[in-house]
């Protein structure tokens, strides 16, 4: 089975689990004031399971070097794209400004990002996405909480980003790796089994989301103008460049599939906790999941 056909097998699991969402919110199984703790329970438990299960494997210095190789594209990446936002939205209203230009630089890498990399790629993608989504971790409280507010507090921030378990994780399993204590077969296999709920978690918290939406009132040229940004010129010129410098297969694949993700989901709660337009930012990140379902499969037809 191709790439192709995997990603459209994933993604075609991944609407079912989405649509579930829907249903559970639209039914009030799962209601408003709940969702925040399923949110905790894959923040908090499933996501840095699933993460810290990468690293409890045999790793040789060809991968090490690789995932400092992915670390350097991921930089670079988030530079560019900080570049593009601040081109593509220097007109926008100052409300939208920081919504676009945030969108622009971060999507839904770590929630939607690492169960689908997990689904395609296996354990070694999850390794590698682990590494991808390091600087990451530490520009969406830096970098991109500086585009909300005008100023802050360096410590807040440093907190913030300590209190962060899916990178606290990737230091746990660098020690793991690097040890040579291994971790008993009974922990081993319940870490496993708890990060393999990421997945069908993550997009159900996200069909809840939608369910909660008015899909009607989604519509809003600047969403989509967003979404084109987000999910086909970013990952399109990435992939080319990437292909072009010679780049190992599996590094430019997962951060290319990573790219092509939607709007981050935090993106509404910044906005909001800002004063920002948060409407306007959950309009970006509905239209953006929703269009994502099909543009990615569309995107591996180039891999």
């Amino acid at each position: 089975m191709n790439i192709f056909e995997r990603m459209l097998n994933t993604q075609a699991l991944m609407f079912v689990y989405v649509v579930t969402g829907i249903i559970m919110a639209k039914t009030k199984i799962l209601k408003h004031e709940g969702r925040s703790s399923f949110i905790n329970l894959l923040l908090d438990i499933t996501l840095p399971c699933m993460v810290l299960n990468s690293f409890n494997v045999d790793t040789d210095i060809n991968q090490l070097i690789a995932a400092g190789e992915i670390i350097i594209i991921s930089s670079a990446g988030f530079f560019i794209a900080w570049v593009m936002g601040k081109i593509y939205w220097r007109k926008s209203s100052p409300n939208r400004k920081a919504v676009l230009e945030f969108s622009t630089m971060f999507s839904n890498a770590g929630n939607a990002g690492l169960p689908i990399v997990a689904s395609v790629f296996g354990t070694e993608g999850v390794f590698f996405a682990s590494f991808y989504l390091l600087p990451a971790r530490i520009l969406i409280w830096t970098v991109g909480l500086s585009l909300f507010v005008d100023e802050g507090n360096f410590k807040e921030k440093l907190k913030l980003l300590l209190k962060t378990p899916s990178l606290d994780v990737v230091f746990i399993g660098l020690i793991l790796m690097f040890s040579p204590v291994k971790l008993p077969s009974i922990l081993s296999t319940a870490i496993k089994n708890i990060g393999n709920m990421t997945g069908p978690l993550s997009m159900m918290i996200i069909g809840a989301a939608l369910g909660e939406s008015n899909l009607r009132e989604a519509f809003d040229i600047d969403a989509f103008k967003l979404t084109v940004v987000r999910l086909v010129i970013q990952p399109v010129i990435f992939l080319f460049l990437l292909k072009a410098i010679g780049v190992k297969d599996i590094l430019w694949q997962v951060t290319v599939t990573l790219t092509a993700m939607p709007a981050a989901a935090n993106t509404e709660i910044m906005a909001e906790m800002y004063g920002k337009d948060y409407t306007f930012a959950a309009k970006c990140v509905v239209v953006s999941t929703i269009i994502s379902l099909v543009s990615v499969p569309i995107l591996t037809l180039l891999f």
